[in-house]
């Protein structure tokens, strides 16, 4: 979908708009890594509309707008009292995504971004009823990390496996676990390891035939996958320094991501923009469908 020197040609204005972010600390908002992506993604798709799934503070509002002046924005989260940039001409909406209608939408013109921590598998039903075309998700990690299904995994023909993890001094979580596991709530066998510290619970693959049918479905629709490299080389221990902290979870061999932008002495970003990078990078990706 780009080419490296168009990436880091575009590198340069986006920085310029960059430097100028109302929210200098988007803790759990985008970050450089996945704004650049969302800045190429607009200005090669130029939808007229865009919709917004997942506010948090209104950082990504604040770009979209800087990048596409003229787009109706319709920006949803259940909670917007975290807002810290709102604007007049943006429609903001407080239920889930799919309890608007969307007909009147030109789909051709249309761009969803999805930013709202919800599994990908309960959006294929809303996303073929309204016939949408084009969609950035940005959770879009590969399995073992991350709780639920991203376009990355049914893309790749992965089966979700969660992981849980309950420290001995959460007692509610863990007399909570206690009891569902003896009350056989899990369908099928879990996997226990024990450490003095914590107990960390592998639930068994489960998908059923209906799920299947519509991962199917979806791949067959899709025209372009395209996930967004990190600007540099992808720092795995950086980016998961938590769980691997507190969980002494080990680096999987199987963690692949797109070849960085820009090679390790190519640039030199301020200390505050490379703080930034790779920390919330999480593959980020346009998915145009048929």
């Amino acid at each position: 979908m780009f080419n490296k020197s168009f990436l880091k040609k575009n590198l340069t204005p986006f920085l310029e708009i960059y430097k100028n972010r109302p929210i200098k600390n988007n803790q759990s908002g985008m970050k450089i890594d996945h704004c650049f992506a969302l800045f190429c993604f607009l200005n090669k798709i130029k939808p007229d509309y865009i919709i917004e799934s997942g506010v948090w503070k209104g950082q990504t509002t604040w770009l979209i707008k800087r990048v596409l002046k003229k787009s109706k924005i319709f920006s949803i989260d259940i909670d917007l009292s975290n807002r810290e940039v709102i604007y007049d001409d943006v429609k903001y909406l407080n239920k889930d995504i799919s309890k608007y209608n969307w007909k009147k939408l030109n789909k051709n013109k249309t761009v969803i971004i999805f930013d709202d921590h919800v599994c990908f598998s309960k959006r294929l039903d809303f996303i073929k009823k309204n016939k949408f075309k084009h969609i950035i998700f940005d959770d879009n990690l590969p399995n073992h990390h991350i709780s639920y299904y991203t376009p990355k995994m049914i893309y790749e023909r992965q089966y979700l496996i969660k992981k849980e993890f309950i420290k001995y001094s959460n007692i509610y979580r863990l007399i909570k676990f206690v009891i569902r596991y003896f009350k056989n709530e899990f369908k099928g066998n879990i996997k226990l390891n024990f450490n003095y510290k914590f107990i960390k619970i592998t639930y068994p693959e489960n998908i059923s035939e209906e799920l299947n049918k519509k991962f199917l479905s979806i791949r067959k629709k899709i025209k372009i996958y395209y996930e967004f490299p990190p600007l540099k080389k992808f720092n795995y221990r950086n980016r998961f320094k938590k769980i691997l902290k507190n969980f002494y979870e080990e680096i999987p061999k199987t963690y692949k991501v797109q070849k960085p932008i820009f090679n390790k002495n190519e640039i030199k970003f301020s200390r505050d923009l490379e703080q930034e990078l790779n920390v919330q990078y999480s593959n980020i990706c346009y998915i145009n469908l048929n």
